[in-house]
């Protein structure tokens, strides 16, 4: 292994960005030699003075540009043809027929973290463990007990402690929402939801023939009067919420109003389903759980596919004491199990740290990408807590949402006007923008640039000739 230390003091930006690039250099000018094996993530971590997740960044970043390869059991090397290759930004791919590239800001997905040597060296320490085949069998469906110990660990460290026995594996977070919601709900059932939802809710109300009843917000989420309401005429079996970074507003339900509307359902007997894929960007300041102050009543979910990586498809769904069964049910009759190999992958992730180190890159990523947005879009009107993955953002008038969307499309940037995510007849002139899905950030600014741009001018009026695009 190289005793490779990067230059990277004098490189302006971020130091996982300054660190890719130092090795770039490094590569053309000869100090690193094709076939030469990079430092382990926390060795150069170490001689840096950074997070192993900077060098874990770093290295995902020259893996894209093609100067790097993991292998297997090995470790990180230089590529053969690492000197030859170029890198290729999403903006220098030429698109067809003079459209222009489509920067994806309607997608809440994180910035890629993972390397393949992250991913090498995770499969080379589970494949030499003894029984490894066994990981190919089936297993009970509630998952086995090992892969629920990491979960229970993982909801704890989030701030939300839960004991292995009443938590069930599920195959990402949708999965686990499917198996809350299919375990509580009977056809014709009423579901209350906040006015502005996560899609996916909606897909899944129609799949399991239930009643969406959406319920007006303020500025700290559901409103208790009309909640309470609600729950009194329309006899609701579930309310779904998502009480951490909302999808789509961003907003953080405080912890008094969290008390509230728990009281609201203990005297109606609505069950919850809280829906916490986002919660981990907060960190140490979570507020406790809605499901916390009605535990009996209480479905908690999260996943690894926003803190750690979205092809893990790992979720862990937590339920009241004694109901396990009932919904182990329901995963048997969707998926049978959730995949062992990547549940113990998430597995190993969570109890080595590297979990929490990608999450904590991700919340890093994130918070980068918002002081871009606020900076790019300022004067607008937005909603965002800085840890978001997204944000919220108010039209001027006269435009619609649908029709800034639709013009964002002309001009090459994809987002999602609030009709996607509305539950009753009406949507505000608003879209969400998602940060984090675009690889690199000076595309992210090109996108806000146009976005800027384009909410400046009146609907109708091009401003192709400034964006460079027909």
């Amino acid at each position: 292994m190289t005793m490779w230390r990067p230059e990277i003091e004098s490189i302006q930006g971020p130091r996982y960005l300054a660190i890719a690039e130092a090795l770039a250099v490094d590569v053309r000018g000869g100090n690193l030699n094709p076939g030469d094996r990079l430092p382990t993530h926390r060795d150069l971590a170490y001689r840096l003075g950074v997070t192993v997740g900077t060098v874990s960044r770093a290295y995902a970043e020259a893996e894209r540009r093609g100067l790097i390869g993991g292998e297997v059991g090995r470790g990180t090397f230089v590529r053969p043809d690492a000197r030859r290759r170029k890198a290729q930004s999403v903006i220098d791919i030429e698109a067809p027929l003079g459209v222009p590239q489509i920067i994806d800001l309607s997608v809440n997905i994180p910035t890629p973290m993972t390397s393949d040597s992250i991913l090498a060296e995770t499969l080379s320490d589970i494949v030499a463990r003894p029984g490894i085949a066994r990981l190919m069998d089936y297993h009970p469906h509630a998952g086995v007990a090992a892969h629920r110990a990491a979960g229970a660990q993982w909801l704890t460290e989030c701030g939300f402690p839960i004991e292995p026995e009443r938590l069930i594996v599920t195959a990402g977070g949708q999965h686990a929402m499917t198996a809350a919601l299919g375990g509580l709900t009977e056809p014709g059932d009423v579901v209350i939801t906040e006015c502005l939802t996560y899609p996916g809710l909606r897909r899944l109300a129609d799949f399991l023939r239930v009643r969406l009843h959406g319920v007006a917000m303020d500025e700290h989420g559901i409103e208790p009067e009309a909640f309470e309401t609600a729950c009194r005429t329309l006899n609701p079996k579930v309310f779904y919420c998502v009480t951490n970074l909302q999808n789509p507003t961003a907003l953080v339900v405080p912890a008094e109003r969290r008390r509230e509307i728990a009281a609201i359902c203990q005297r109606h007997g609505v069950k919850i389903v809280e829906d916490d894929v986002y919660g981990f960007l907060l960190g140490a300041d979570t507020p406790p759980a809605l499901s916390s102050f009605a535990p009996e009543l209480g479905h908690y979910f999260t996943a690894l596919s926003k803190s750690m990586a979205p092809g893990l498809r790992v979720g862990y769904l937590a339920l009241p004491v004694g109901s396990r069964d009932d919904f182990t049910q329901v995963v048997r009759s969707t998926t049978w199990m959730a995949t062992p190999l990547t549940a113990e992958i998430g597995a190993d992730w969570i109890r080595n740290g590297i979990g929490r180190e990608l999450a904590d890159g991700h919340r890093e990523e994130a918070i980068a990408r918002q002081k871009i947005a606020r900076q790019i879009l300022a004067g607008h009107d937005l909603s965002a807590e800085l840890r978001a993955y997204h944000l919220w953002m108010r039209l001027p008038e006269p435009w619609s949402a649908e029709a800034f969307a639709l013009e964002l499309r002309m001009r090459g940037v994809a987002v999602t006007p609030a009709g996607a995510f509305a539950t009753t007849r009406t949507a505000p002139a608003a879209v969400r923008l998602c940060l984090c899905e675009p690889p690199e950030r000076s595309v992210l600014e090109r996108g806000l640039n146009i976005i800027a741009q384009t909410a400046r001018s009146a609907p109708g009026v091009s401003v192709g000739a400034d964006m460079g695009v027909v």
